[in-house]
């Protein structure tokens, strides 16, 4: 469900609000952790920082739940196509480490702590709502596979990294979706070069 209105002015709305749990939750009564923002004129309440029509759900003021009625949802909780997805195992092609970047798709129940990489397929299937989003969140991002590892710097201008271009993308897709900095935790992973591969598992501390 959207929105109520197609249009709201920026007096309307108050962005990058963040609540640390026990204030809202969504409407299936899981309790929210994170970015979150308000229409004053309307008072939805939807999560992140601002309006995502992918990743956005809406939220609601926060109650403890009934230990019956959670039951009672639990037992009448329709079946989602995600009990089919399996976990997406990326592979790195010729024209990937060409093109020095691939698009990786995560997607994260709203109430477990478990983020998985799923293929561009899956991903299409809960951008079109087959895969409930008020259920799931969702973020992709670009990740760079080859080129300079380290920051590098010519007549003064600095050239960003391998790893500092995913430190970027981790960081942006933490905004989207709260937590998957502790699933990317290695900015060098799939890293590929035309002389050697650093091992998927390296450790950067």
């Amino acid at each position: 469900m959207g929105r109520l209105k197609i249009y709201y002015s920026v007096d309307e709305i108050t962005n990058n609000l963040y609540t640390t749990g026990s204030e809202l939750m969504s409407e299936l009564g899981s309790n929210y952790i994170g970015l979150y923002h308000i229409y004053n004129s309307t008072g939805e309440t939807y999560s992140g920082a601002t309006w995502n029509p992918i990743t956005s759900i809406k939220l609601i003021p926060y109650s403890k739940p009934d230990p019956m009625l959670n039951a009672y949802k639990t037992l009448k909780q329709p079946k989602t196509s995600f009990k089919n997805i399996q976990t997406y195992k990326l592979t790195i092609t010729e024209q990937n480490r060409f093109d020095g970047v691939v698009t990786r798709f995560f997607l994260k129940k709203v109430n477990e702590d478990l983020f998985i990489e799923v293929s561009e397929q899956t991903w299409t299937e809960w951008q079109s709502n087959k895969i409930d989003r008020n259920l799931y969140g969702g973020v992709q991002l670009d990740w760079y596979i080859s080129g300079p590892i380290d920051d590098t710097r010519h007549n003064g201008v600095l050239k960003p990294g391998v790893i500092s271009r995913n430190k970027k993308q981790i960081a942006a897709a933490e905004f989207t979706l709260p937590g998957i900095s502790k699933k990317l935790t290695n900015p060098l992973e799939f890293y590929t070069d035309t002389d050697f591969v650093v091992p998927s598992d390296i450790n950067l501390g």
